[in-house]
């Protein structure tokens, strides 16, 4: 099938090396760098999602053959399938039951699982998809591996170069892979990538090369809810001719049959395994009373699963009294589903809320909001992290919280949490089952749980941050670790930062993981501040932030220039303010540019205009100046190029220079 291709024999629609051994290091080296590029955890067999949701047995089975045959007998231009639907219809289910079912025609596959679990980063969408198929492929990895070694960028190249030079060459133009067979390209959970520009971007992509190749082998399996913005793409009449729709109705005869199904099945396997509930159990009524509250929502069925089967919280037959006693307190016979869609659900997500006892709601709480922080908000990238990214441990160090307060306050929350275990927490992370909760608790419409949510969520971190740079108000030193990040590198000293509060240590033993545990919690709590000031957040528009910000990086990289720039300059960007910077060098090119931090309240030193033209202070000679105690803190803003159109004419306006 491959030319200079051997060993190896295709299975299952993967392909599987056969005695196939990498020697050459450098090939290693290079699928290493590779996987550091990718999103974890965002393939299909990731442990990072095991168990991943899947089709119970015995249902979705016409959405699935649908599937498979589009993707067996699909032709032309038209090689792509959308699958859509609301919150909790089971999208994730399919698409994980189709890239894992043996009757997938493929000769191989590669899956993006987008989640707001931390696996929304859409710039690395392109490079998880080329990584899996260089582990499969051995042909494909080679040419990709000599196209990254001749143009390393390619790693942090658009998404358009990115696609056309790991996807459209390889595939299209090159002979080893045109007869290849059938290829899968699966992306589930597209409207949770974190940027919808970003989103359409990869459905324009996909979208020319069906258009622009129709001999393509390549076909796409995209799932995601009914975004505006996504629909309207799909809408356009360039993008008709290419795709197959695949809608899942919330209430159809099919889905309301198999949630029954799933129900049915998850309440006998409670029972056999449970020793206190009587062998009738449930009764056929309260069966049927929950496939009506649930109808075609496989949230709401795994959901109401998980929680009558939680033997933290109380017996499974008091758990469904509970659950049925809700039901018939929001009964809504009469009003058509269509009106309501999600008020069964909201029902049994406030009934798992209220079930936290009043003494670790605090706690509870601030895990909530530390996935709410970063909810439908832009971060700087590289600059502030996700929380809901960060590994169990490192999240409980972060809010202050010991393993033991931390595991009170989830205790009641497993119906809609994956906790991962004590030996495991420092390596995987907090996650919720499904999006349905957040968008719950998000909505104070429906949940009632933050009149301004997003606020709430950001003055904590916020204090988080305080708490941390408090505990080391000289800076920190652990010694020969990498100090590096996107947004610069940090600041060695003088202080050794060995006061931050680690609530939840490895142990004595590990001090130097400790340390690491340290530096991480300083670089976010940095972090937030620098975020704190783009997004001109007013707890951190103060002299003590800016100087903070500026002080504790030895270099910078990506770094919120405009937003120190609006705060070191008038509006008209012509004149420096008067507080809190001032200019005190000049280099003879006004390459670099220091500033120094003074006290609003001391007098104001009476100086000309460098950025006058009729300044009397010639270009290149520094700017007069009387020492004075205090002013000690200064930032260079070289690396920045602050001011760097100013160097070449030495007059003229500071907007042009510093835009």
């Amino acid at each position: 099938m491959f030319n200079q291709a051997h060993n190896f024999t295709v299975m299952g629609g993967t392909f599987i090396a056969g005695n196939v051994t990498h020697n050459n290091l450098t090939s290693s080296q290079f699928m290493e760098k590779l996987l550091e590029k990718t999103i974890p955890g965002a393939e299909f067999d990731s442990s990072a999602r095991d168990p991943p949701p899947r089709c119970h047995p015995g249902t979705r089975l016409a959405i699935l053959e649908q599937c498979l045959s589009f993707v067996r007998n699909c032709e032309d231009n038209k090689k792509m399938r959308w699958v859509v639907g609301a919150a909790g219809v089971g999208k994730s289910a399919v698409v994980q039951s189709v890239v894992e079912s043996p009757e997938l025609a493929v000769s191989c596959h590669a899956s993006v699982f987008f989640s707001i679990n931390g696996r929304d980063n859409g710039t690395k969408a392109i490079l998880t998809i080329s990584y899996q198929f260089a582990a499969k492929c051995e042909p494909y990895r080679q040419l990709v591996e000599r196209e990254i070694t001749r143009d390393p960028s390619i790693l942090r190249s658009s998404m358009a170069k990115q696609f056309r030079k790991l996807i459209i060459d390889p595939f299209i133009h090159n002979p080893q892979l045109i007869s290849a067979g059938r290829v899968l390209i699966a992306i589930d959970g597209l409207d949770e990538c974190n940027d919808y520009r970003m989103q359409l971007e990869l459905l324009r992509l996909i979208s020319d090369l069906c258009i622009n190749y129709p001999s393509s082998p390549l076909v796409w399996l995209i799932a995601s809810r009914p975004e505006q913005h996504i629909a309207s793409f799909f809408s356009q009449p360039d993008v008709a001719p290419v795709y197959e729709k695949e809608e899942m109705v919330v209430d159809s005869y099919e889905a309301r049959a198999d949630v029954e199904r799933l129900l049915r099945d998850g309440l006998t396997e409670i029972k056999n395994r449970s020793d206190s509930v009587d062998s009738r159990w449930p009764e056929e009524q309260d069966l049927w009373k929950l496939a009506n509250a649930a109808g075609g929502l496989f949230a709401y069925a795994d959901t109401v699963v998980r929680y009558i089967g939680d033997v933290n919280v109380g017996s499974p037959a008091s758990q469904l009294s509970k659950v049925l006693k809700d039901i018939n307190n929001h009964s809504m016979t009469d009003i058509p589903r269509a009106d309501h869609p999600m008020a069964s659900l909201d029902a049994l997500y406030a009934r798992i809320l209220s079930n936290v006892p009043s003494k670790v709601m605090s706690n509870a709480r601030k895990i909530i909001l530390a996935f709410a922080a970063n909810h439908g908000t832009y971060s700087l990238p590289g600059v502030q992290t996700s929380y809901s990214a960060f590994t169990f441990v490192l999240l409980c160090n972060w809010l202050g919280m010991t393993p033991d307060e931390a595991y009170a306050a989830i205790n009641h929350l497993r119906a809609v949490l994956r906790v991962p275990k004590r030996d495991a927490a420092g390596r995987k992370r907090l996650e919720f089952f499904h999006k349905s909760f957040t968008d719950y608790v998000y909505d104070f419409r429906r949940s009632g749980f933050s009149p301004d949510i997003k606020n709430e969520a950001r003055q904590l971190m916020a204090q988080c941050a305080f708490r941390i740079l408090n505990e080391a108000p000289d800076g920190i030193d652990y010694g020969d670790v990498d100090y590096g990040w996107l947004g610069g590198t940090i600041r060695r000293g003088p202080g050794t930062g060995a006061k931050v509060l680690v609530t939840w240590p490895f142990s004595e033993d590990f001090g130097r993981i400790n340390n690491v545990t340290r530096l991480l919690m300083y670089k976010l709590a940095i972090g937030e501040v620098v975020c704190g000031i783009q997004r001109r957040d007013l707890t951190y528009q103060s002299e003590h932030f800016i100087q903070l910000a500026t002080s504790r990086f030895e270099s910078f990289g990506l770094f919120p220039l405009h937003s120190l720039r609006d705060l070191a300059f008038s509006g008209s960007r012509r004149q420096l303010k008067q507080i809190p910077l001032k200019p005190v060098y000049t280099s003879d090119s006004f390459d670099e540019i220091k500033m120094q931090f003074r006290r609003p309240a001391m007098p104001v030193v009476n100086t000309s205009n460098p950025w006058n033209s009729r300044c009397g202070h010639k270009t290149g000679r520094p700017v007069e100046r009387r020492k004075r105690p205090g002013l000690d803190n200064h930032f260079s803003v070289k690396e920045l190029s602050f001011l760097q159109e100013t160097a070449s004419r030495g007059v003229g306006k500071v907007e042009d220079a510093i835009t």
